[in-house]
């Protein structure tokens, strides 16, 4: 960090007074002492600003954003400040964070356009076992050991789907949904089959190779999901199209964002770049 950030790490990390939150796109942000998503966003200045650039450009005024393990909240955050007529709901089970994040919630400066469900997501609506790694690794936190960071703690959490919660909003249009849930992810697709079905929303995923091991997972199973659904997969940040196991495999060593998109999207996208480049 050059010295202008490390004070902010700081004075918002340590000063009496002013730890424990720190302004971000206008919001007061909650945090625990020593949380590394605070930390990178001192260091980024906009936290995971490529994928931020992703959610704002796909994300429709008027519409929802799932953002599906909000932590404390620094991807809600921003398209919330860009687009005035932008909903999110956020999905939270972590114990590390929600008490922060709970806090950021009720002081947001949003209303109602902000609203958190505090459980896991998955495919079917239950109860789960949840791993809880120390406050300071919260972003490791999961429904698996995924010994990324030391288990602290192993408790039980509620469990929803994407497909019951948008359900109970009365099947709002969603136009985007953000899903990084440490290797749960085909999970969460798999309980918003009607949500997609229904909406054609852009995902952007993480896809870890060592979270999903913790799973069981075979990294190929996104691609079955994509060709189930009629999407195409993109790994970012330089939205390079996947279409084979080989090419998902190279793709995650050095990524773990990647950009699915409905195939009549993606049409559509094509088309502009050939209008663009005739013109």
């Amino acid at each position: 960090m050059n010295l202008r950030q490390w004070i902010k790490y700081l004075v918002y990390g340590y000063a009496p007074g002013l730890s424990g939150s720190f302004p971000y796109f206008g919001v007061r942000v909650f945090f625990t002492r020593g949380s590394k998503s605070f930390r990178a966003a001192c260091e980024q200045g906009v936290f995971e600003s490529s994928n931020v650039r992703v959610l704002n450009h796909f994300v429709q005024p008027g519409t929802w954003m799932f953002d599906v393990g909000c932590n404390i909240g620094l991807m809600s955050v921003p398209v919330l400040r860009q687009f005035p007529e932008v909903s999110v709901l956020a999905f939270e089970p972590s114990a590390n964070v929600l008490p922060s994040l709970q806090r950021t919630v009720v002081h947001n400066p949003f209303g109602d356009r902000w609203r958190l469900v505090p459980k896991a997501v998955g495919a079917a609506v239950g109860k789960t076992s949840f791993c809880l790694s120390s406050r300071r690794d919260s972003l490791f936190d999961g429904m698996k050991n995924t010994r990324r960071a030391p288990l602290a703690a192993e408790v039980q959490v509620e469990v929803t789907t994407l497909d019951c919660e948008w359900r109970n909003l009365g099947c709002p249009r969603v136009t985007m949904i953000k899903c990084d849930v440490e290797g749960a992810e085909l999970s969460v697709l798999t309980g918003a089959a009607s949500l997609v079905r229904d909406c054609s929303p852009a995902i952007l995923l993480e896809w870890n190779s060592i979270n999903l091991q913790a799973y069981e997972c075979d990294p190929s199973e996104l691609l079955k999901w994509a060709a189930d659904t009629g999407y195409d997969i993109h790994a970012l940040p330089h939205a390079i199209q996947v279409r084979t196991s080989r090419e998902l495999e190279l793709s995650m060593l050095y990524t773990e964002s990647f950009l699915l998109l409905p195939v009549t999207v993606q049409g559509e996208i094509q088309k502009a770049r050939v209008v663009e480049q005739s013109q």
